[in-house]
């Protein structure tokens, strides 16, 4: 069971990451998409909330769990026992232009090469995965609690009028 100071640092991490939203989407419509651990699927509900207690209102789209015409899950899904849920707000369809989209990774263990796999990503950077390149990760790698690993550039209000 985790000790009130992890749950006040995930509460942290999620506040960070709510308001960065927030702040990016002004005037548009949101997809987040999130890529997490079945283990750790309170999350999305949590960071659902946190958006809708800064007024914007949105709903959690359930999981498709199979592509269309595919009998079993991806080989990513099913190796990291991990689902994606979308978060919505507005009109966020598809193919609307005026929609700010948003992915995420939650990390739930440190991964580990397979068979001599050698990574040429830089430590911090993002890595793809089903959902795409993700523009923030969320890890609980630390008993402590989890830490945002790494936000997109493109994420930040520094700079932007």
């Amino acid at each position: 069971m985790p000790d009130l100071s992890a749950i006040a640092r995930e509460r942290a991490a999620l506040a960070t990451i709510a308001d960065t939203i927030i702040a990016v989407s002004v005037g548009k419509g949101l997809r987040v998409t999130v890529a997490c651990p079945n283990s750790h699927l309170a999350v999305i509900d949590y960071l659902a909330q946190a958006l809708h207690a800064r007024g914007r209102a949105c709903r959690c789209l359930p999981p498709n769990p199979n592509p269309v015409g595919a009998s079993d899950p991806p080989q990513d899904r099913r190796e990291n026992n991990s689902t994606d849920v979308v978060i919505t707000s507005g009109s966020a369809e598809e193919t609307d232009r005026g929609v700010q989209r948003v992915n995420i990774t939650v990390a739930a263990a440190v991964p580990t090469p397979r068979n001599g796999d050698v990574s040429h990503h830089k430590a911090g950077e993002p890595r793809p995965t089903a959902v795409g390149v993700p523009d923030i990760i969320l890890a609980y790698h630390d008993p402590d609690g989890p830490l945002i690993r790494y936000m997109a550039p493109h994420l930040s209000t520094r700079g932007r009028r």
